[in-house]
């Protein structure tokens, strides 16, 4: 069941949210709509629902070819799970999965033992079949948050809906669902876009990631595509840590301060302003140097976790940059605080100089 939104703008006074966004998102593909706060992500998914509706014009919404774009949320067939799980607190577990099923009309309810075969069916789907008749506070977040997601599977729904799901678990149980999910899609293989702020999380779940900003698609590619190849500073920028070094462009080069890096690709104009963007495990930390370098001051080190992390000072010009080494690569040097280094630039990309963080 593919989903495709047309055109879709919607503004809430004089503010837009959605400024003619378009997105397809094929048969059983899972889609992470990515974004910071105010980027439209939530919006574009309610739009989707039917509990938003465009703003007039030649908007269109289609579910498998078919127009819902004026279909309100209750026909559209769409299950929706959202951050705060919402379940009925004086239902038990197999009575908040059932309830989508049991509320439905009596031409449209399926029989009580297609019911009770449905919910024992997704029950085991979602690894709660001994808590079936408990209560939602006697379950952990994580726990509610699959029966929440049971119960928009329930209704055999065309589409799944997910606005941040996760959002209010802990970095350990978020860690675990998102790989549960994951499993879960692979299963049923339904239709499925959810809604997050967490980079790694859009990252390590989807198939492809639609990356929002200020109401539009600012790119839209697999995890691998956008995060080594990002079509603009805005997504280098929000797709994990990255140091930006002002500089100059130099035939096919870049020179910050009196160093020239070479550049594999896009090199821009001659002799003219530009931003070096590095992400910290770029950046190769010597005490010699080999080649084109920066010399720099150790400030701080942290070797806590699987990655060690520097923080350095660049000699020339004051700035403060970070750097991740291997453990390896960090017992090897043994670098510290106060100790003057050299640092090697790699896989340098060069955006023009209008951007900051």
């Amino acid at each position: 069941m593919s989903v495709e939104v047309k055109n879709v703008t919607k503004k809430f006074g004089s503010f837009t949210a959605l400024d003619n966004v378009s997105l397809k998102v094929e048969s059983g593909e899972l889609v992470a709509l990515l974004g910071p706060s105010g980027s439209g992500k939530t919006t574009l998914l309610r739009t989707i629902a039917g509990l938003e509706f465009p703003d007039p014009g030649t908007a269109q919404i289609l579910f498998y070819g078919e127009d819902v774009t004026q279909i309100p949320a209750s026909e559209r067939k769409a299950g929706f799970a959202f951050q705060h799980y919402a379940l009925f607190r004086h239902l038990s577990v197999f009575e908040n999965i059932a309830f989508g099923l049991r509320v439905r009309p009596k031409t449209t309810r399926p029989p009580e033992a297609e019911i009770r075969a449905r919910v024992d069916k997704l029950l085991k789907l979602i690894q709660l079949e001994p808590m079936a008749g408990r209560f939602p506070s006697q379950l952990s977040g994580g726990q509610r948050q699959r029966v929440a997601l049971a119960r928009a599977l329930a209704v055999e729904p065309k589409v799944l809906l997910l606005d941040e799901p996760f959002g209010a678990l802990d970095a350990k149980v978020r860690k675990e669902l998102r790989r549960w999910l994951r499993q879960l899609h692979d299963e049923i293989h339904i239709t499925t876009l959810f809604v997050t702020h967490d980079q790694e999380e859009a990252l390590e779940v989807s198939d492809r990631v639609a990356i929002l900003r200020a109401g539009k698609i600012e790119q839209i590619g697999t995890p691998e595509e956008i995060y080594d190849n990002p079509a603009s500073p805005f997504v280098y920028d929000f797709l994990g840590n990255v140091n930006l070094f002002s500089g100059r462009m130099k035939d096919g080069a870049v020179v910050i301060g009196e160093t020239e890096f070479s550049l594999g690709e896009g090199t821009g104009e001659t002799d003219t302003a530009a931003v070096a963007f590095v992400r910290p495990h770029d950046i190769r930390v010597t005490r010699q140097a080999n080649g084109p370098a920066l010399a720099a001051l150790v400030l701080r080190s942290n070797a806590a976790g699987p990655v060690a992390n520097l923080e350095l000072k660049r000699l020339d010009s004051g700035e403060i940059f970070n750097v991740q080494l291997s453990k390896e690569q960090f017992q090897e040097l043994a670098p510290k605080a106060g100790e003057p280094v050299f640092v090697e630039l790699k896989n340098v990309r060069v955006f023009s100089d209008d951007y900051s963080i």
